[in-house]
């Protein structure tokens, strides 16, 4: 078996090289020839290895996203397999995976594989989650160590953000109307906070949640009672398969913490469509 390990040479402290180097010799002693390659922005780590059968990515959110992405590109749907090495790790965490790097290998050298669904959003892709609006960019910008102060300055970008006029149009049902926040879940966390919470990783629907748009104060009630296990009728919920959807302005999107597409959006969801070893 032709097998790459693509480590994100920030990723886990500045550890993943040597991380990724251990685990070669790991995988020699299984008999499965485990190449290193590091992740370089601009390039497609499977340039000159598209024959490979089995990808281990070393690395967070961000690190899936664009190894996922590049596969696409190449038309390949190698198994993929995750060594958690970011911040949040919500996918590896939506999966189980633990978060020992060492405990993450061996479940990857005797686990099984599963077949999990993936987003798609006009040409790109994503693994966890969708979304725009108040502090779902929050993430692009922010500093590694500020994170875990996300709470703080959420509410301060809420005093700050305008209402987005939006239409969603899915198999089913159509909602218009201003909002702060838009989510749609592949996994079932962002920034580990638990915020999808009837989402599946292999069922083959997005778990929606949307914050409609009341006064600064109101909204930010709104959040902390969601976050609380609230049900706030400021946020509305739907599942489904694909959305078309539009705003009255430009603004930026998010995907797996990375930056997304330009609207209009075309969203759907792949069953299955892709295979990782755990």
């Amino acid at each position: 078996m032709k097998a790459l390990i693509i480590y994100n040479p920030k990723a886990g402290r500045g550890r993943s090289q040597a991380f990724a180097e251990a685990a070669v010799a790991l995988f020699a002693e299984r008999d499965i020839c485990l190449k290193p390659k590091a992740l370089t922005l601009g390039e497609n780590p499977f340039d000159g290895d598209e024959d490979a059968e089995l990808v281990v990515v070393c690395g967070g959110d961000g690190s899936i996203n664009y190894v996922v992405n590049c596969m696409r590109q190449k038309g390949l749907n190698p198994t993929l397999s995750i060594v958690p090495m970011g911040t949040a790790n919500d996918m590896a965490n939506a999966l189980g995976i633990p978060r020992s790097h060492k405990r993450a290998l061996k479940r990857i050298l005797e686990g099984e594989v599963h077949n999990i669904d993936c987003g798609k959003v006009n040409d790109r892709y994503f693994v966890n989650v969708l979304s725009f609006g108040m502090g779902t960019t929050a993430s692009q910008h922010t500093p590694r160590d500020l994170k875990k102060h996300l709470g703080k300055l959420a509410y301060i970008e809420l005093r700050k953000m305008h209402p987005v006029r939006v239409t969603i149009k899915t198999e089913s049902e159509e909602f218009t109307g201003d909002i702060l926040i838009f989510l749609a879940f592949n996994g079932v966390t962002a920034g580990r906070m638990h915020l999808a919470r009837n989402s599946r990783i292999d069922d083959g629907l997005f778990d929606v949640a949307i914050l409609e748009a009341r006064n600064a104060v109101l909204s930010y009630g709104d959040m902390v009672h969601y976050l609380l296990g609230g049900n706030p009728e400021a946020v509305h919920h739907f599942r489904c398969s694909h959305m078309e959807v539009t705003v009255e302005q430009d603004l930026a999107t998010d995907i797996d913490g990375e930056p997304g597409p330009n609207f209009p959006l075309t969203i759907s969801c792949e069953h299955g469509g892709l295979k990782i070893r755990y």
